[in-house]
């Protein structure tokens, strides 16, 4: 398997990003639901490795975006349509902008409410001053951008399920780990 994509299928590079990246945003969203239930004891280490793996989510992102620029996606089906192909783009570009964008809220959000996420003594922090009214902003956003990303996460998946199912061509198993791409192209 090649680190790079092709016109047929995605390269190990992409494919490592993608399964990493992917359940990571998935625990993250379910998490980031339930941590207030935590108990007392636990809730600062809960909050911060929740920061900690949205730091890494984050960095995951910038450089999934950079490889994305400088090597192409493989082309869709030929009977794709356009509209399909557009749709497609569309959720992709949006499921990279919301996961950086929830990322960076949760992060200026817990820097500028006096929390940066932390590794030992080691402060991940921002150059804002602490603001109530800026974490509580930040807060907001990180919240939203939660269900924009479930609503995306569950198109994204419907879509390579719909692919899959009922169209029967390759678009879900070229992302797969050893996936396989055949005559639809």
């Amino acid at each position: 398997m090649s680190l790079r994509n092709t016109a047929q299928s995605y390269g190990s590079v992409a494919k490592f990003f993608h399964w990493i990246i992917s359940p990571l945003v998935i625990l993250m969203l379910a998490a980031g639901f339930f941590m207030e239930n935590v108990p007392e004891d636990y809730k600062g280490l809960v909050y911060n490795t929740h920061k900690l793996i949205g730091l890494t989510i984050l960095f995951l992102m910038v450089l999934r975006m950079i490889w994305a620029l400088v090597n192409p996606k493989p082309a869709q089906p030929r009977t794709t349509s356009y509209v399909l192909r557009l749709a497609a783009r569309l959720v992709h570009f949006a499921l990279y902008l919301f996961v950086i964008v929830m990322a960076s809220a949760g992060w200026v959000g817990s820097v500028a409410g006096g929390r940066p996420p932390h590794l030992g003594d080691f402060m991940f922090n921002l150059p804002i001053e602490p603001s109530k009214e800026l974490a509580g902003y930040a807060f907001d956003v990180h919240l939203y951008v939660a269900w924009i990303l479930i609503t995306l996460v569950t198109l994204h998946v419907l879509a390579a399920l719909y692919h899959h199912l009922v169209k029967r061509d390759e678009v879900l198993t070229r992302m797969l780990p050893g996936g396989k791409v055949n005559r639809y192209y």
